[in-house]
């Protein structure tokens, strides 16, 4: 009887004082609840903070191994510029970070770690997550370079975007990467040009083009030929589904060909012609709709050995690098032939998205832009296209980024192709 007189007493002391028996339990709950918490920011930072590192730690690698005729003491000197610079601004600016460059069998070997200290995770005794990150680039073969330039001039790219005409701003861009290969040397390195719409405009020899006979050239307009030689760079035979020239598909025949050499959407084969590739690149104006694929058709065999175009050098060439870098702003909008000699749009796309295969299967290395794209199954197509996505593939939403794309182009050539003087 007394043992349970004291038990009530106490049942009815703790119901006097719940109030701050509640307090302390929820005080002491909130303790792993608030340091969860902050763990998730902290690890929310972390991770922010070493993909910072880590870019900026790979384009200082990067324009050490690719610049041309550098000694192993100036290449360090310019990596470690360079890391610096791309740090400037960011969230890492002024932080104490031990980074190490060293050259190691005509590599560039780079590292770089920092402390990083926490916030809320110093309740849990955590002060500090360590950051480490590395990057190795090799310093890149004496080779030449051939690169094909599958520039996107339907319609839509006469629209202006962040202050500029969207053809204009890659008109410009495409010019400076000229001009700056050119400069690094002008016998290493050769531009082809394939400005596309809903046709490509060129000249073949007649034995190419359906309906033609008799020795000599033609030029004019075509779409892609039969499949699956729309998917090859293989060289027409007597085979009429071998040969470009097929009629036009009838979904967009009233915009026609006559606007082609009028407003200079002619391609260029390879050449060194650097000043006429420019002239060329100013003369050019959009019109009418977009051949994704039949543009990249035409860069494939610009590439090529192969007749008609027989300007590039052999895959086999071990002292040459090839390079595609197509552009669009747009979704496929014109039909493309399947099996069978069927004609659609999808067959243009996954027309598309064979030609990248064989091109990269040849060696080409594939360079994507998706610029003002707003689909995303083109703009995942593109990605899918380019030999590495992470670093071959480009998204442009304005003038800027577009010049900004095509910079990391040159730099992308350069690491591979050792364009000096």
């Amino acid at each position: 009887m007394q043992v349970c007189s004291k038990l009530q007493r106490f049942v009815k002391n703790f119901g006097a004082c719940q109030r701050g028996s509640i307090a302390v339990l929820y005080a002491a709950s909130a303790i792993p609840v608030f340091v969860a918490a902050g763990s998730a920011i902290d690890y929310v930072r972390y991770f922010s903070n070493t993909t910072e590192l880590q870019a900026a730690l790979d384009s200082a690698a990067l324009a050490a191994a690719a610049t041309p005729e550098a000694s192993d003491t100036e290449r360090l000197a310019l990596a470690e510029a360079t890391f610096l610079r791309n740090l400037e601004g960011g969230n890492l600016a002024g932080e104490a970070i031990t980074r190490s460059f060293d050259i190691e069998d005509d590599t560039v070997v780079a590292a770089a770690d920092m402390n990083m200290s926490t916030s809320l995770m110093q309740f849990a005794g955590i002060k500090a997550m360590k950051l480490s990150v590395g990057a190795e680039v090799a310093v890149p073969a004496n080779k030449n370079a051939e690169i094909a330039l599958v520039l996107d001039y339907s319609g839509s790219m006469n629209d202006s975007i962040a202050g500029g005409v969207k053809y204009v701003a890659m008109r410009n861009a495409a010019k400076d990467l000229i001009s700056d290969l050119q400069a690094a040397n002008p016998d290493k390195v050769k531009f082809a040009l394939v400005p596309f719409s809903h046709h490509v405009y060129g000249t073949f020899d007649k034995s190419y083009i359906l309906g033609q006979s008799g020795s000599g050239s033609w030029t004019g307009c075509t779409q892609d030929r039969k499949y699956p030689y729309n998917l090859t760079d293989a060289t027409p035979t007597a085979d009429n589904n071998t040969k470009w020239g097929h009629p036009q598909a009838p979904v967009h025949i009233s915009s026609g060909c006559g606007a082609y050499p009028s407003q200079q959407l002619i391609m260029k084969p390879l050449t060194n012609d650097f000043s006429g590739l420019k002239t060329q690149l100013d003369s050019m104006t959009p019109y009418a709709w977009t051949n994704i694929s039949l543009g990249v058709e035409f860069g494939f065999h610009m590439l090529s050995d192969n007749a008609p175009f027989e300007e590039g050098v052999s895959y086999d060439d071990e002292e040459t690098q090839k390079f595609m870098v197509v552009l669009t702003d747009g979704a496929q909008t014109e039909p493309a032939f399947g099996p069978g000699s069927t004609r659609t749009v999808a067959q243009g796309e996954a027309n598309l998205e064979a030609l990248c295969t064989n091109a990269k299967a040849k060696g080409i290395t594939m360079i994507t832009i998706a610029y003002d794209l707003d689909d995303n199954s083109t703009t995942t197509r593109l990605k899918n296209c380019a030999t590495d996505p992470d670093t071959n593939f480009f998204v442009a939403s304005s003038g800027a980024a577009v010049a900004g794309a095509f910079d990391n182009i040159k730099t992308l050539i350069t690491a591979q192709v050792f364009i000096s003087k």
